[in-house]
Parts: C-alpha cells; structure tokens; sequence
C-alpha cells in the first residue's frame, strides 16, 4: 500500500489500495477488506512521511487526505492521534537511516524486501522450513538449476554457459525425486488446480494400474482477467471453453499434453528421456514421443486448474507466437525422425497438418473475411438487396449470438476469477463487446508463426511469459 501511495503522484486510488489487500490475504470478503482497509492505512501512512522528508519532497496535502481517508471520517480528534503516532515514528525511521551505513541499508532493504515483496522462490523456501518442523506434512525440496548443466537426465555440468528452458529445469529436478513415488504431477507456479485432483489421480492408479501413464486436464487461464486488455480477456475466455469442451475430442485424434495440470508415472518419463529441452513446446513434444516411443497415449484427467493469461496483447502475442512456432517444430522434428514407427509416424503428422497448419490458415481467413465485407460494404462494392430475407436474417443474429456466447462463457468461469473492484468489473464486462474487432487477432500469432517459419525467421528462443501479481 505504501508503494501504491508512493507512486500515486499525490492521489489516493482506493481500488488499487483495496487490491493490495486482496493480494495479501486472498480470499478475504469485501466487507473483511473493508474493515481491515483504514487500519493497513495508518500502518502505509508512517512509510510515505519518511520517504517524503528523505526525498525532501511537500507530502503534507496527501498525509492529509490519508490522515482522513485512515479515520474514515473527518473527525479531528482521531486525524491528530494519527498524525502524532505517526510523526513519531517516522523520526525514529528518519534518524535510523540518515545514520545508518550504505552496508547496512542494503541490509535492511534486502531484509524488507524479500519479506514485502517474495517471489515464488522465497516462498518455497519459506514453506519448506515451516514444513520440516512439523510431521506428517509433505516434504518439500527447493533446489536451483546450475548456470552450466546440460538439460538431460542425469546429465551433467559443461562449465559453459546453457540457455535456461522449462524443460531443462525439469530434466535437472527429475534427479532429486522422492524414489518411492511412482506418479509425478506437473503445474506452474501459479496454478490453482482442483483439490480433488490427487484423489482422482490415486483412484485411477489404483483402479487401471500401468493401463493409467499419462494425463491431461483443462487449464482455464481466467484468473488474473480483469487485469488484462480486452483482447486478452476474450482469448482467456475461448481458450477455457477450447480446454473444457474441446481437450476431451481432441484427446482422442493428437497425443496432446499442455505442460501444467498434467500427471505421468516416474517410469515413462525416464524412459522416454523427459522433457526436450530445444524445442519451445516441450510440453506437446513430451505428449508425442509418449505415444510414438512410450507407446503411452495422454488420457483426459476432468479436473481444471485456474493459471493467468498474458495481460497485454504484446504478451499474448508472443506466448502464442511461441505455441504455434514449436507446434511445427514438433512437426519438423517428427517428420525427419526415420527411428519412428511409420504407420504411427504419418498418421500423427497428418493429424498435425490438420489441426496446425491448414486450421490455421483456414480460420484466419474466416476471421479477416468480415473485415473485408464491411470494408467493401461501406464502400458501395456489395449490393445486399438481393440476397433472400432469411440470409439476411441468419446473417444478422451471428455477431448478437457471438456476444451472448462469450457472456454465457464469462458467467460460467467467473468463480474461477480473482475479485475486482465494482469500476473494473464494469469495465471489464464492456471490454467483451469488442469481441467482433478482437476475432481476428485470436488465430493471428499462430498463422504468423506459420508465415516466419515459411520466410525462415520463426523465433528459436524460449522466453518466461510475464505475469500479473498475486
């Protein structure tokens, strides 16, 4: 809240105060926030006074509204109470820094920081202490990928440098896997998935034995949606419906593995070799050799996990970008492998030439074709007067019948998403009329992946999606 008020250029924006709060102790109520809020306030109010005077910077016209906005009235009793605990405080803090070395501040800061602000790391390691004090918890282990090491199972370190990817990182944990554990579980560091999935998984095992090797379950990446653009709000939206309505069918013709919400037994991941860490879907990649080598086809697990969707069209772009780009990697890759078994070889190839390459290309069309429609419309190109009244008729109920689609989906996956203030919520649920203009951007990173492959520039690096904070 202090780095809010901080970077508030004198404002006072209570949504995004509310929703440090919310990021702190998620699950709160709206009246618990609401309750807790002007008590947070005060403790923020002490930190933007310091930093004021350190930067010999006039906050006294925000302390003010503060002072107000922390006693929830203007009552002048309370704002003097406030400002005198405060003032103390705050030369106390003032005092301390002033004198303190440059050794000890990195200290200090170091110290506050990895409190305030932890990232995923931080928190494992945290979690882990806590848990190795306490029986009967899962043990937990932390480990840090060498700068060096080659990305294969038990592999080794080079003494040169190794670019970092997902699947090495995996390739490199495999090794320091519980040996009694016979099911190995898949999930991004922001996964949320369903709390009866373990069940389900253990109940599978127990009931098929090795018939069960390989799973896939539906990943609605809604959760951060009114964090994102409106673009990235409709893509998260068609990318749940496409998991839970579509991964069941699609199950059935690709060997399709998506990387997070995912279960495999320890015996088929070391014997197909793990993760492939030169292409940039090692996920997908994983799923086909489990089939083509493991003889291992993924079966569809009926429990979603909630992630986030890149919150800018930049980063959705480029994550999509990089989907499609490995997606023919994949192709390429199986295509050249003479090892295979041929029958086995061509049959996912051409069911990848379907779902990839020629859909692709297929859809984005479709999607540009109401473009150039209303383009040659307005320009008096296309005569509608013609054309029989019930064409005219169909024609006019698909945008209407789009649109209250694509609310059906938002109502459906809402409890999926984090809460949002009343103005996000209201501008986020307008943000979905865009959907006719943002169509045409959905399939548009995949057949550009296609078009740079073809032009001999489709990217080659693996890049970390960036993510919204929780």
């Amino acid at each position: 809240m202090s780095l809010t008020l901080l970077n508030s250029k004198g404002k006072i924006q209570r949504d995004r105060l509310y929703e440090a709060i919310r990021r702190a102790l998620p699950g709160l109520s709206p009246s618990e926030s609401a309750r807790l809020y002007p008590t947070f306030l005060s403790f923020a109010i002490p930190t933007v006074m310091a930093a004021s005077q350190l930067r010999k910077e006039s906050g006294e016209k925000l302390v003010a509204r503060l002072m107000t906005e922390a006693a929830q009235a203007k009552a002048p009793l309370t704002q003097k109470v406030l400002t005198a605990l405060s003032e103390t405080v705050v030369s106390r803090i003032v005092r301390r820094i002033q004198k303190a070395t440059t050794e000890e501040l990195t200290e200090w800061l170091h110290a506050a920081c990895t409190e305030a602000m932890p990232t995923t790391q931080d928190i494992v390691e945290r979690k882990r202490r806590e848990f190795a004090g306490i029986r009967n918890l899962p043990a937990l282990k932390h480990v840090i990928v060498p700068w060096d090491f080659d990305g294969y199972i038990g592999g080794k370190c080079t003494g040169h440098f190794v670019p970092s990817t997902k699947g090495r990182a995996l390739n490199y944990a495999f090794g320091f896997a519980e040996d009694r554990s016979s099911v190995w579980a898949f999930y991004d560091a922001e996964s949320r998935p369903d709390r009866d999935t373990l069940l389900y998984v253990a109940w599978r095992r127990l009931t098929v034995g090795d018939k069960f090797q390989i799973a896939q379950g539906p990943v609605y990446q809604i959760r951060n949606f009114w964090k994102t653009g409106p673009l990235c709000k409709i893509a998260g939206l068609y990318q749940a419906v496409s998991h839970e309505w579509q991964l069941p069918a699609l199950l059935r013709d690709i060997p399709f593995i998506g990387g997070t919400n995912m279960f495999s037994t320890r015996k088929l991941m070391l014997e197909i070799g793990g993760f492939d860490d030169t292409v940039l879907t090692e996920d997908m990649e994983l799923g086909a050799r489990a089939w083509l080598k493991g003889d291992a086809w993924p079966e569809f697990l009926p429990y979603a996990s909630s992630e986030q969707t890149p919150p800018t069209f930049k980063a959705f772009f480029r994550q999509r970008l990089r989907w499609g780009a490995g997606y023919l990697q994949v192709y390429d890759k199986i295509k050249a492998d003479n090892t295979l078994n041929p029958e086995k070889k061509n049959r996912l190839l051409r069911t990848y030439w379907w779902k990839g390459h020629f859909s692709w290309v297929f859809f984005q069309l479709i999607a540009f074709l109401p473009i150039v429609v209303a383009i040659l419309y307005l320009m008096g190109a296309i005569d509608t007067t013609g054309a029989p009244y019930w064409v005219k008729f169909v024609f006019g109920l698909l945008t209407p019948f789009y649109i209250f689609f694509t609310y059906y989906c938002f109502f459906h996956y809402y409890r999926h998403m984090d809460d949002a203030s009343p103005a996000r919520r209201i501008t986020g649920f307008a943000e979905i009329l865009t959907l006719p203009l943002s169509a045409f951007f959905l399939p548009l990173p995949y057949s550009s992946a296609l078009a740079l492959k073809i032009m001999g520039r489709a990217p080659k690096g693996w890049v970390k999606t960036p993510r919204t904070k929780e």
